[in-house]
């Protein structure tokens, strides 16, 4: 029988009234991410609420919403990470879980200010001949630079600490956001359409041109190459959502973000590539 994975922030963890003991669990995870690992996210799930795995599991999670992989390879600004896997309240975790490289690569697309990043700015009168036209060659391969840079600074963080030198070390890919008129409130997003009509992109380009850059960036996370760096592959699980809809549907909450049934597909190859690893 699957046990749901048992989430707490790193204020709860230890022993103690009140307090969660790890040695009462089978496997204990660090995951560390941006929303859709996030405790308390804005959206009222995550992609850790729906893991489930064979023996009883504990996650400490130390994600926020819109954390990008930049500030994550920042010890100094990531305190929490830092301190669970090396720090002086350190743990010796049986897996770590990251979630990263999305907020980045949005970032990168430079919704306020077009042009400076990995989008080419067009004028209406002189608009692109196609979706690969649409990006800047250069800029998205320093973006790649900069990624693989996080990623490796990441591991090797984790590979010098005496506690978790040897813990693997899972990462995954993103799966085909549609680019559409659909954001989380309060002013956040969407985000992909934005960014493209902040660049005069038409809207016919917009699916082909959203393929290309997640097809790069998975291209990017399933080439890492490092020893303790497993990928969870979960591409092309969900089902999409159609260009015009501006709400809910069946997997995606909004136009980046799964709702809790995405997310119980997607834990789906989570738990299977974990539990191959992890013994």
């Amino acid at each position: 029988m699957a046990h749901k994975a048992h989430r707490i922030a790193p204020w709860e963890l230890g022993n103690g009234e009140a307090q969660h003991d790890a040695s009462r669990y089978a496997w204990h995870f660090l995951a560390e991410g941006d929303s859709w690992f996030s405790f308390g996210s804005f959206f009222g799930n995550s992609l850790l609420d729906a893991l489930r795995f064979e023996r009883r599991t504990l996650v400490t999670q130390t994600a926020m919403p819109g954390d990008t992989l930049g500030r994550m390879a920042d010890w100094w600004r990531d305190q929490n990470f830092v301190n669970l896997v090396s720090g002086a309240t350190g743990w010796r975790f049986d897996a770590i879980l990251l979630s990263g490289g999305g907020n980045d690569l949005i970032h990168a697309l430079s919704a306020t200010n077009p042009g400076s990043g990995v989008l080419r700015r067009f004028v209406p009168s002189e608009p692109p001949i196609g979706p690969a036209d649409c990006i800047d060659g250069a800029a998205f391969q320093r973006l790649e630079q900069y990624l693989r840079a996080n990623f490796e600074e990441v591991d090797r963080r984790v590979r010098a600490s005496a506690l978790n030198a040897t813990t693997p070390l899972f990462v995954h890919t993103y799966d085909f956001a549609t680019p559409r008129d659909s954001g989380a409130g309060l002013g956040r997003g969407p985000w992909l359409s934005h960014a493209f009509r902040a660049h005069n992109i038409p809207e016919v380009f917009w699916i082909p041109l959203m393929e290309q850059l997640f097809d790069r960036l998975r291209s990017l996370i399933l080439g890492l190459n490092l020893p303790r760096v497993f990928v969870v592959d979960t591409c092309g699980m969900l089902e999409r959502a159609g260009p015009g809809e501006t709400g809910p549907t069946r997997h995606w909450l909004n136009e980046i973000h799964p709702n809790a049934a995405g997310y119980r597909v997607l834990a789906g190859r989570w738990k299977e590539r974990i539990e191959a690893v992890v013994r």
